[in-house]
């Protein structure tokens, strides 16, 4: 892995907990692009992969820093299933009354963390639906990322696109100021397919990991200077006792905004740096085909699936008791939990968030 502890290391006299870096970690969201599997469980304990990934994330980080410094933010239905991961510390969970995106659940944390933390901690803000391969190189991007962020930057990874998706961020740099560091020029929130495509064409585009690395006190000060509510929570957050009825209060009236636009948008103290290793958002049934074994047609089964004569499928059972025979097709999602079924073409997932809306509404 290989990051040089002299990196954030400033005061050799300081226990080990606080001279590595914070990490925190996102476990919110609606995880609505996993549905209907994600019905009553959210992305963060999905067992898809055979693993959880949350604790395949936090085993991540605890590889550059220590147990004490990994904190979490996450809704307050999650409180029984964060309990039983024995790799969570409980002080070091960040409530939200209800899910806001990454705004939102940012700044609390940010605020909860300066109670805690010397200002100049730096902290790296991760998602939780990450695939990721390549450790020596993760590990080197976050060495530089530690770097410039400790020179008073936010920085983010970026990842050399494969294909176009609109089920990324992208972002597009400026120049180039250092080895795999860059300026940004602007952030594009999931573009269609052909703007994608654009984007890729034009070789000055990134996927946007979502991965943020600043000290404490960068975050508090391009919050303070672009956040409308951060007086509200701040007010809340300095009483000794935190009142949920308040903060619930609060989260009714904030807009759902992600970090990205609330913050990295308008700052002028971004960079970029440029990640050489695998990554997935696998947040996704497209990411989830794509991370899974295959057979020798390209399918990926789950559950007691025989196929005939179809390629490129994907056939989720939950009910092991369940039989399917798939019969020459080809290009097909077919999950089927307890109450819900998805059945869809994958050229029609990338639609699954409005047409679930409409659903739901009918239901």
């Amino acid at each position: 892995m290989g990051i040089r502890e002299d990196i954030f290391q400033k005061n050799k006299s300081l226990p080990m907990e606080n001279i590595k870096p914070i990490v925190l970690i996102l476990c919110g969201g609606k995880s609505l692009r996993l549905w209907p599997l994600s019905e009553h469980k959210s992305k963060n304990f999905l067992d898809i992969f055979g693993f959880s990934p949350l604790e395949l994330t936090i085993k991540r980080f605890l590889k550059i820093t220590t147990i004490e410094n990994i904190f979490f933010v996450a809704n307050s239905k999650e409180k029984d299933s964060l309990k039983k991961i024995k790799l969570i510390k409980k002080e070091n969970v960040f409530f939200e009354p209800e899910s806001k995106n990454t705004s939102a659940a940012i700044l609390l944390s940010v605020l909860r963390l300066k109670n805690k933390c010397t200002p100049d901690r730096i902290i790296i803000i991760s998602p939780v639906d990450h695939l990721i391969k390549g450790e020596k190189e993760f590990y080197s991007a976050i060495e530089t990322a530690l770097r410039i962020a400790g020179e008073g930057w936010i920085c983010t990874l970026g990842i050399t696109p494969q294909q176009p998706t609109p089920n990324f961020g992208y972002i597009q740099v400026e120049k180039k100021i250092g080895k795999d560091v860059f300026s940004i020029k602007q952030f594009i929130e999931k573009p269609t397919r052909p703007q994608a495509a654009e984007l890729i064409r034009n070789g000055n585009s990134f996927y946007n990991s979502g991965m943020f690395i600043a000290t404490l006190a960068t975050l508090d000060r391009e919050y303070k200077k672009y956040c409308k509510y951060y007086e509200d929570f701040a007010k809340i957050l300095k009483k000794p006792l935190l009142p949920e009825k308040a903060l619930a209060r609060l989260y009714k009236n904030i807009d759902d905004i992600p970090f990205d636009r609330a913050i990295m948008e308008l700052t002028n103290k971004v960079r970029l740096v440029k990640a050489n290793f695998f990554w997935r958002d696998f947040g996704s049934w497209h990411a989830i085909y794509e991370a899974l074994k295959k057979d020798k047609s390209g399918n990926v089964k789950k559950g007691n699936v025989f196929t005939y004569n179809s390629e490129k499928n994907l056939i989720y059972l939950d009910n092991v008791k369940k039989k399917v025979l798939v019969l020459g097709l080809k290009d097909v999602f077919f999950i089927d939990t307890g109450k819900y079924t998805l059945l869809t073409n994958r050229y029609y997932l990338d639609n699954l968030k409005p047409a679930l809306k409409e659903f739901k509404a009918h239901e």
